[in-house]
């Protein structure tokens, strides 16, 4: 009994040594998605029930290291809460504005802080192709003292936001510790 139990807590080991940790994962909690991740000390997003949760697996990690896939059916909006790995945040944002296929209606970069980490927030609006019009707020948050990258997206079909989407967003972008 006593050689089992050694067998089970070493290969318990073993698969934990070996097994990718991931920077974010999913969760349930009362009934509620709860996204954590561990950034600074950690990131926890209450989300709606009606959020569905993706995790999307990164295969080649190049500047994108990890990714999960959000979307909200009743508020009409989608995201993404994904790990960076950019040197040069500032001119990776404008050149990613440069090089869009969006033809922007409005476009706005600015300096922010949350919680204890700065970064920028980017506001637009676009459309891609003819009938096809979209408006995204994303929050790009630099860990501080690496190259690490937090950016929180949201998108949505309508716009502007509506009232209950800002409250959304607001409601995961303030949760932040």
């Amino acid at each position: 009994m006593k050689k089992h139990f050694l067998l089970g807590m070493f290969l318990g080991f073993c698969l934990a040594v070996i097994m990718p940790d991931p920077l974010l994962s999913v969760n349930s909690y009362n009934n509620t998605n709860v996204l954590k991740h561990i950034y600074v000390t950690q990131l926890v997003a209450p989300l709606p029930q009606s959020t569905k949760v993706k995790e999307t697996p990164i295969m080649e990690r190049g500047q994108l290291q990890y990714s999960v896939y959000l979307e909200d059916p009743t508020v009409l909006i989608r995201g993404y809460i994904q790990i960076w790995d950019l040197a040069d945040l500032e001119n990776y944002l404008v050149n990613s504005k440069r090089i869009s296929t969006f033809d922007f209606h409005s476009y706005s970069l600015k300096p922010i802080k949350v919680a204890n980490d700065n970064g920028y927030l980017t506001e637009w609006t676009a459309s891609f192709g003819e009938s096809y019009r979209i408006s995204g707020v994303e929050y790009w948050l630099r860990k501080p003292a690496t190259t690490e990258v937090l950016r929180i997206s949201f998108l949505t079909d309508i716009t502007p936001f509506s009232k209950e989407q800002i409250d959304y967003i607001d409601k995961v972008i303030n949760s932040i510790i």
